[in-house]
C-alpha cells in the first residue's frame, strides 16, 4: 500500500480551527439546554402569577380583603408572561447559540427587573400593611441566585446573586423590614448564589465533557469513544478475543497517481476519499481501525458485539464499490475475512490505542491484495461466507494465499461488475 508523508499545513490549521469550532459549539449548545429548561420554568410560574393576578384583580376582596386593586397588578404579571414566552421562543431558534453570550447576560438583567417590578407593584398597590410578601419575594430572590448555576459562565452566576441581593434589598427596604430578619434573609440568598456558582463548575465540566466527546471523534472510532465513556475501565482491561468481521482496502495505482499531484491535493483527495469509505463503515455498525496512506482498516464486532458483523461489512463494502466511483478517477479493492481477534489498547501508559491484532487482519489483508489477480474488487473468505445468510457469491475455489500453508475458498459477489 502506497503511503503518504507529506503534510499541508494550511489544510492542517483549517481542521484544526474546525475541530474547535465544533468544541466550542457543543460547550454552548450545552449551556443553551439548561438555559431552555430554565426558561420553561419561568414561564410556567409566570404563567401562575399571572392567573393569580387576574383572579385578585376581579375579586380583590374575596381573595384579599381589598375593596379593589390598581389594574397594573394584572397589567404587569401579562406582560412578564408575555416576554417570557418570547425568550423562550428565541431560545428554541435553530441557531439561538450563536447570541447565548448576550443572552446568559440579558436574562439574569430581565428576570431582575422583573421582581423589582413585582416589588414595586405590590408594594404600590397594598403598601406596607402585607409585609408577609416578603417571603414571596425572596423566595424569587433565591431562585434568581441559584438561576447562574445553570450556565457555563461563572460571571453570569455571581451577576444573578448580585441583582437577587439588591432586590431583596430594595424590598426590605420598601417594607421596612427588621434589621436582623433582613440580615438573614440576605445570609441565604448569599449562601443559595454560592451554591449556583458550585452548580455552575459542574454544568461547565459537563460542557467540557461534551466536548471532549466530540474532540476524541476526530481521533477515535465513535463506538470506541462511547464505550470509553460508558466504561472507561472495560478497554483497559485484559484485551479479550471477539468475533469479528474485518474489512481491508486499498486504491489501485494511487502511488503513480500521486505522482501527478501536489501534496495538498492528493491530501485533498485522500481526504476526501477515506472521509466517505469512513462515514460508510460507521452507518453500517463498523469502525476504522487505521488509515494506511490509501488504505484502510475497519472491524466490524468489537468493542461493541454486532451480532451480523459479516452482513453489515459485506453491505459496507458494496456500497463503497458504489460511491468510489462517483469521485475517484481510480478503482478500489477490498478483502473481507471473519474469524477471531484480540481486541484491546496497545501501548504504554504514555500513549494508548485500541487495535485489533490476530491471524484475521493478517488474511483479511492478503485477501485485499489478491483482487488484483482474481479480477474482482471485493473478495470474501469462506469464514465470512458461511456468517452470510442470503447473499449472492460465486466461489472462486481453493486459491493458495501467501504466508499460508492451506489454500482457502474464497468468495465473490455473483455480479462481476462490482
Amino acid at each position: 500500500m502506497a503511503n503518504l508523508f507529506s503534510t499541508s499545513l494550511p489544510t492542517q490549521h483549517l481542521s484544526t480551527r474546525s475541530i474547535s469550532r465544533s468544541v466550542d459549539q457543543v460547550a454552548f449548545k450545552e449551556s443553551l439546554k439548561n438555559e431552555t429548561k430554565f426558561a420553561y420554568v419561568r414561564s410556567l410560574m409566570l404563567l401562575i402569577a399571572s392567573s393569580l393576578d387576574m383572579l385578585v384583580f376581579f375579586f380583590p376582596e374575596q381573595l384579599i380583603g381589598q375593596p379593589s386593586v390598581p389594574p397594573t397588578i394584572a397589567l404587569v404579571g401579562l406582560t412578564a408572561c408575555l416576554i417570557s414566552s418570547l425568550l423562550l421562543i428565541a431560545l428554541l431558534h435553530p441557531k439561538a447559540w450563536r447570541w447565548l453570550g448576550a443572552i446568559q447576560l440579558a436574562i439574569p438583567l430581565f428576570d431582575s427587573a422583573l421582581i423589582a417590578l413585582f416589588t414595586a407593584n405590590i408594594w404600590y398597590a397594598l403598601g406596607e400593611t402585607k409585609p408577609e410578601i416578603i417571603t414571596n419575594i425572596a423566595a424569587f430572590c433565591c431562585l434568581l441566585a441559584v438561576s447562574g448555576g445553570i450556565r457555563i459562565q461563572k460571571q453570569s452566576s455571581v451577576l444573578s446573586t448580585v441583582l437577587a441581593l439588591l432586590n431583596f434589598g430594595y424590598a426590605a427596604r420598601l417594607f421596612q423590614l427588621d434589621t436582623a430578619v433582613s440580615l438573614f434573609v440576605l445570609f441565604t440568598i448569599l449562601g443559595t448564589g454560592l451554591l449556583g456558582m458550585a452548580i455552575a463548575g459542574i454544568v461547565q465540566r459537563q460542557g467540557k465533557n461534551e466536548a471532549g466527546r466530540l474532540l476524541m471523534n476526530q481521533f477515535l472510532p465513535a463506538n470506541v469513544v462511547e464505550a470509553a465513556f460508558e466504561a472507561p475501565n472495560r478497554l483497559l482491561d485484559e484485551p479479550r478475543t471477539c468475533d469479528v468481521t474485518i474489512m481491508v482496502t486499498d486504491l489501485r495505482g494511487f502511488t503513480q497517481y500521486s505522482e501527478q499531484l501536489q501534496p495538498e491535493a492528493v491530501l485533498a483527495f485522500l481526504n476526501e476519499l477515506q472521509g466517505l469509505l469512513s462515514r460508510l463503515v460507521e452507518e453500517h455498525g463498523g469502525w476504522v481501525d487505521k488509515f494506511m496512506g490509501d488504505g484502510m482498516l475497519a472491524v466490524f464486532g468489537a468493542p461493541r458485539t454486532l451480532d451480523n458483523h459479516a452482513e453489515q461489512a459485506l453491505r459496507a463494502a458494496q456500497a463503497m464499490l458504489e460511491a468510489v466511483k462517483q469521485i475517484s478517477p481510480l478503482p478500489i479493492g477490498v478483502g473481507i475475512h471473519s474469524g477471531p481477534v484480540v481486541a484491546g489498547c496497545l501501548g504504554t501508559d504514555g500513549h494508548l490505542e485500541f487495535t485489533v491484532i490476530g491471524d484475521t487482519v493478517n488474511v483479511a489483508a492478503r485477501l485485499e491484495a489478491l483482487t488484483k489477480q482474481v479480477g474482482y474488487p471485493l473478495v470474501l473468505s469462506a469464514a465470512t461466507q458461511q456468517r452470510l445468510r442470503s447473499a449472492p457469491l460465486y466461489s472462486l475455489g481453493p486459491i493458495n494465499i501467501r504466508g499460508r500453508e492451506a489454500p482457502l475458498e474464497l468468495f465473490v459477489p455473483a455480479a462481476k461488475n462490482l
